[in-house]
């Protein structure tokens, strides 16, 4: 199979490694329209490219591509590969806004086409786990999810992320994966949303620099995230010999959700490298909870437990050439956009905002 990057930075480049390691694919070309970054490409990576996207995609070869360039090209750029015939997978956010998402589901729809979006929490051994035990009934009905996710300011005053015309939001760039999970694993929609903004920290910051968000969801569960970016101390060393872990834990970083069901719940908590079960009953003497399972890793599986984009790829490489769908559709990945866009507008209104109405 021959396989095209569509955005030849970082990200692209992370892409590239994992489908050099995929037996099955044989060829890799990128797109960009940076000649620097796609020199850098092949320097680091061995790959050609071009700054014709029509070049790019006119060949036959060609079944799949990879949208990672910044999110305000996703949708002109999944759009092209979809009209032409190509299989993508675009990474998150969807598009910078819901209509533009809307056109990308629609169009994907129309033209029968294979559109996955990068949503890799779902491959990622750390969330895939509760959603094992909340599939097995261990958890029974989701009633309540918290996620704490307080971080610094690393993106740093010349990324496109902090502009509103490229980078588009902080929901949609960054926290579509922490209102993705609820919605995945408690199977059920969220219905309204009401979310809270102060005046962000960082001035240079034309997106929000921290949240408070509840959703309601369909079967009466609530989930709600807290999200500080410029709190955590400043990693300032490179050194790849020091953890990165290791070097934020305990100095203000926390990424953590607690999964309350029926019958059960858990905790996933990315700087203790664990994930816990929790079981209930009611005896004679009153309610009990206990912790039934803990699971820890070494730090050599971060990112199959983190941000598990090799699999994400090798599972999107298999799907195109058996003919099978993307695991998340368009629509589900919709859906997530929706909640971002109304994450968005209640900050802006002061008020709830109902899905049904966006």
């Amino acid at each position: 199979m021959r396989v095209a990057i569509l955005g030849a930075g970082a990200m692209g480049r992370t892409v590239i490694g994992h489908l050099q390691k995929c037996g099955t694919v044989q060829e890799i070309t990128a797109y960009d329209t940076s000649r620097e970054s796609l020199e850098k490409t092949r320097r680091e990576c061995g790959v050609e490219g071009s700054t014709s996207l029509e070049k790019t995609l006119d060949d036959p070869r060609l079944k799949l591509v990879f949208i990672t360039a910044s999110n305000a090209a996703h949708k002109d750029l999944a759009l092209a590969a979809l009209r032409a015939g190509k299989a993508v997978m675009c990474e998150k956010p969807m598009a910078n806004s819901l209509p533009d998402a809307v056109e990308m589901a629609r169009e994907a729809a129309r033209l029968k086409g294979f559109l996955q979006i990068g949503f890799e929490l779902r491959y990622s051994l750390l969330y895939s786990t509760v959603k094992k035990w909340i599939d097995e009934g261990k958890l029974g009905e989701i009633r309540n999810i918290q996620c704490n996710y307080i971080a610094e300011e690393y993106w740093r005053s010349s990324s496109w992320r902090v502009k509103n015309a490229t980078g588009g939001s902080m929901f949609g760039e960054k926290l579509s994966h922490y209102v993705d999970l609820p919605r995945w694993w408690s199977g059920s929609e969220v219905e309204e949303v009401y979310a809270l903004s102060s005046p962000n920290i960082v001035s240079y910051y034309e997106v929000r620099d921290n949240y408070q968000a509840t959703c309601r969801l369909a079967n009466g569960g609530v989930s709600h995230l807290t999200f500080y970016m410029p709190f955590g101390e400043t990693t300032d060393t490179d050194d790849p010999l020091q953890d990165m872990l290791d070097r934020q834990k305990d100095t203000g970083h926390e990424l953590r959700y607690l999964v309350m069901g029926a019958s059960g719940g858990a905790e996933t908590d990315v700087f203790n490298r664990t994930i816990k079960r929790w079981a209930y009953r009611e005896t004679p003497r009153g309610f009990e909870s206990k912790i039934e399972e803990t699971i820890t890793w070494p730090k050599e599986q971060d990112h199959f437990y983190f941000h598990n984009t090799h699999d994400q790829t090798h599972d999107i490489v298999r799907r195109v050439q058996e003919g099978l769908p993307p695991s998340i559709s368009p629509e589900d990945a919709l859906e997530t956009m929706k909640v971002c866009e109304a994450a968005e507008m209640s900050v802006g209104r002061q008020e709830a905002v109902k899905i049904r109405d966006l």
